[in-house]
């Protein structure tokens, strides 16, 4: 690419990133974590951050152990990097396997403890926002797989923008044009080699489906996906705002569920405004995404009232009475059936302690 040619690129890159910012809500922001793994996507996070925001950049990175040492050889990577630009890299290691909860798979522990990371890194330094390099790409493989497993309408927006404090500045980038403005400013990245594979549904999505869609039935499928990701977005902006106000007129706090809810109240909503309500609290407690099928069997559950138990994780589940519906880990559970027995009491409320 000639110079005239990098530069145009440059500034087409630094307008969307600053147009992100602003969306985002982080433009004029004291400073930001980044997410930093390694891979193009984060390094080309960091890159943009380094070079167009005039805020102050800690760059967080977890060693997870893994792949016979190349994780350590990421770390090592990602400090080298981080010093060459004069940028703080907050390193931490993590046995991600030795460290998993009883149930808990590899990828859902390893995410636990990377946010974890992030969140510490953020208060230790002082900092609103934590910046991820989720891109264009990932929000289409996101609609994917949320549309095969079985969405709402929410769904289909793949991955958005913003949640909270998380800030996703490349979303507007494809993977491709992060890696080309990378590779044009002679900037360093590590791939993992684990990306290339078809072992997992998100690799099978990205390597198989998308390409054969775009061979086969419509070349320009992503864009098709973005924009139905952008009008599902607007869309939904007014909905989720009602059902924030749902869930604060039903929530109080029970210790020690995760989250409660007065049943009593339920009845005032209809089934599609019940099931935005529990797919809004398992976001709120980064729990997996139930499937449409597994959603609606919960509402009903709550619709014919009684005395239950739901597992929605591993070690999460739904437990429910006349007095309350309750998030709680399965070992407090176990807790307070212990206790009930041990009172010569049959049955007890999830609540009891």
């Amino acid at each position: 690419m000639d110079g005239k040619s990098s530069k145009a690129s440059l500034i087409e890159a630094r307008k969307k990133f600053l147009a992100a910012a602003e969306r985002q809500g982080w433009a004029g922001a004291d400073g930001v974590v980044c997410a930093l793994s390694g891979g193009g996507d984060s390094v080309a996070t960091l890159w943009m951050l380094k070079e167009f925001f005039n805020g102050r950049v800690v760059a967080a990175h977890l060693d997870h152990c893994t792949r016979e040492g190349e994780s350590h050889r990421d770390a090592e990577f990602v400090s080298s990097l981080c010093r060459e630009w004069g940028i703080l890299c907050a390193v931490k290691v993590v046995d991600v396997h030795g460290a998993r909860y009883k149930g808990e798979s590899f990828e859902m522990a390893g995410r636990r403890a990377r946010y974890e990371h992030f969140e510490e890194t953020a208060r230790k330094y002082g900092l609103s926002f934590i910046a991820v390099g989720h891109n264009a790409d990932d929000v289409v493989e996101t609609q994917l797989l949320n549309l095969a497993r079985g969405t709402g309408l929410a769904g289909l927006r793949g991955i958005p923008e913003r949640r909270g404090n998380i800030i996703r500045p490349v979303i507007d980038f494809t993977r491709a044009e992060l890696r080309a403005l990378l590779a044009e400013n002679g900037v360093p990245w590590r791939d993992d080699a684990t990306n290339d594979e078809s072992d997992y549904m998100r690799n099978k999505i990205r390597n198989i489906l998308i390409p054969w869609i775009k061979d086969n039935l419509n070349p320009g499928f992503e864009n098709v996906m973005l924009g139905l990701a952008r009008q599902v977005a607007r869309e939904t902006e007014e909905r989720e705002a009602a059902v924030r106000r749902a869930l604060e007129s039903v929530s109080y706090a029970q210790p020690p569920a995760l989250a409660a809810w007065r049943v009593s109240a339920l009845k005032d909503f209809p089934d599609s405004m019940l099931y935005e309500m529990l797919r809004a609290q398992g976001a709120l407690l980064s729990l997996p995404v139930l499937s449409r099928r597994r959603t609606e069997e919960l509402a009903a559950l709550m619709r014919r009232g009684g005395f239950w138990r739901f597992q929605w994780a591993l070690d999460v589940e739904v437990c429910y009475s006349e007095r309350g519906a309750g998030w709680l880990r399965r070992a407090d559970v176990e807790k307070a059936r212990a206790r009930g027995k041990s009172r010569g009491e049959n049955s007890l409320p999830w609540w009891a302690g």
